[in-house]
């Protein structure tokens, strides 16, 4: 399983607006998986719209960070971690 990095926010006119903001790490094989996971997680469903996910019928868009880890990145810390494989 991979780590993927996810960030939810609201959005406002259709872009996204940063009034608030919550950061996933989502531990699975593909990115398919990783959007289940989230949908199951938060009870949203959501669809891509050409740049970001976007959650039908709300104000809720999702994207998926193209990111290295730094062993010094506290906002990974802190994230929310779903899937992830406990040892």
């Amino acid at each position: 399983m991979e780590p993927f990095y996810f960030e939810m926010t609201d959005t406002y006119g259709g872009d996204l607006n940063y009034c608030w903001l919550q950061r996933y790490t989502v531990y699975a094989n593909n990115l398919k998986g990783a959007l289940m996971k989230m949908s199951k997680a938060t009870g949203y469903h959501f669809r891509f719209n050409g740049s970001y996910y976007k959650v039908k019928g709300a104000c809720i868009a999702l994207y998926a960070l193209e990111y290295e880890l730094y062993d010094d990145d506290d906002w990974f810390q802190r994230s929310t971690k779903i899937g992830e494989i406990q040892s």
